[in-house]
């Protein structure tokens, strides 16, 4: 007689444990950082107007909040900045899901997009200021050539990621061009194309905050530089913090419409 031994059970943790221990930890950290920037102020490492005290920051920012001039400022950056991404998506997405469709368009425009993407788009600001000079439509247009060629590589990659098998398949079958387009590349390129966005909305934040501290264009990087010319470091330093709450708050909302138009794909541990 044969005995045979039931499988030890598995055990899973539960997605919501798992997302709030690492939650636990991201703000572990945090505190870490602002323990060891709070006992850097009180051995006074650092002068007062170099590296104010997190305090000191958090009453600054709880003040500039109540203001209209806050606000405004906060406005102002998202206004190029989102405005340069949605043009930026509006073309760079389309262009590079038809080029990336076709591979002889593909490696035609491969040179132009690489340059495009690995150029430092802050060379041109100086040119961009003489033809536009300071506005935010000028900003925009950065935001915009900052964040088209990134989308328009993505798209590419996604349109290629087509398995040949499918792709015969479909040629086999005669598919027109338009429902091979709907069916089959679309849904082969939207998690490439949701990742270039998500990235892009991130850097359009960034080019336009970078913009607007080289210039004198209005916005959270303007009172930045304003503030510490000041010599107002505290200010300063909550806009900086305004700053990185824009971005990642942007982040968060990318992720977000990205899992919810991918939900049909099978879960990640990605936070």
């Amino acid at each position: 007689m044969t005995t045979t031994v039931d499988p030890a059970p598995t055990t899973t943790v539960p997605r919501r444990g798992v997302r709030g221990g690492r939650l636990a930890l991201q703000l572990g950290f945090f505190a870490s950082v602002l323990a060891v920037w709070s006992i850097a102020r009180l051995l006074d490492v650092m002068t007062t107007d170099a590296l104010p005290a997190p305090w000191t920051v958090l009453q600054r920012l709880i003040g500039d909040v109540t203001t209209a001039a806050y606000w405004t400022a906060i406005a102002n950056t998202l206004q190029s900045a989102l405005g340069g991404l949605f043009v930026a998506i509006a073309i760079g997405v389309p262009l590079g899901l038809v080029t990336g469709t076709y591979s002889f368009a593909e490696r035609s425009t491969r040179v132009v997009a690489e340059f495009g993407r690995s150029f430092p788009v802050i060379a041109i600001l100086p040119v961009m200021l003489l033809v536009m000079g300071t506005s935010l439509t000028m900003k925009g247009v950065v935001v915009f050539l900052a964040c088209v060629f990134p989308l328009l590589i993505q798209a590419q990659y996604g349109a290629r990621s087509v398995s040949a098998a499918i792709d015969e398949t479909v040629r086999s079958y005669r598919i027109g061009r338009w429902l091979r387009f709907r069916k089959v590349v679309l849904p082969a390129a939207a998690p490439s194309v949701l990742t270039g966005i998500r990235i892009a909305a991130t850097m359009a934040v960034l080019v336009s905050i970078g913009v607007e501290i080289l210039t004198t264009v209005p916005g959270v990087g303007h009172i930045v530089v304003t503030s510490q010319q000041d010599k107002n470091s505290a200010n300063a330093f909550a806009y900086i913090f305004t700053a990185g709450l824009l971005g990642f708050a942007i982040t968060k909302i990318a992720q977000w419409v990205e899992s919810r138009m991918l939900a049909w794909r099978p879960p990640t541990d990605a936070s």
